[in-house]
């Protein structure tokens, strides 16, 4: 995104990297290295662990902004976004995501998605609208 200068990607490998920087594997490591990080996680099983990670991060004074599911009924949800996150920019059209060869992955299931913002400890979470040049 445009309005951020990110210094790590924190879910990518080599050829799906958004920054010079990245991680491999997140979730083992005990501090990711950015201070204005990027974090596109799997969907999967994963997704509530880093998700609470993301929120650890912005604790310590990071900026940390992810595309994830908007999945409000989750706990991870409660626990890491609600009260956590400064903003959370809910999606008008789904992602298209593609892999670095240009070809589109099969999804199995689909979902709404959205932009979460993490930077300090908000006491409240604003909850906007956010429209792709692209829908508009």
């Amino acid at each position: 995104m445009a309005e951020f200068t990110f210094d790590l990607d924190a879910a990518a490998d080599y050829s799906t990297a958004r920054t010079p920087r990245f991680l491999s594997d997140a979730l083992a490591v005990d501090e990711w290295p950015g201070e204005r990080i990027w974090l596109n996680p799997p969907y999967g099983r994963k997704l509530a662990p880093f998700v609470r990670k993301a929120a650890q991060e912005a604790a310590k004074g990071k900026l940390v902004v992810a595309l994830i599911p908007f999945r409000c009924r989750g706990s991870w949800w409660h626990e890491a976004v609600v009260g956590h996150a400064a903003e959370v920019r809910c999606i008008r059209k789904r992602p298209k995501f593609l892999r670095a060869d240009g070809t589109r992955p099969k999804l199995t299931g689909t979902c709404d998605s959205c932009i979460v913002i993490w930077h300090g400890r908000p006491a409240h979470t604003r909850l906007t609208s956010f429209f792709p040049k692209e829908a508009m």
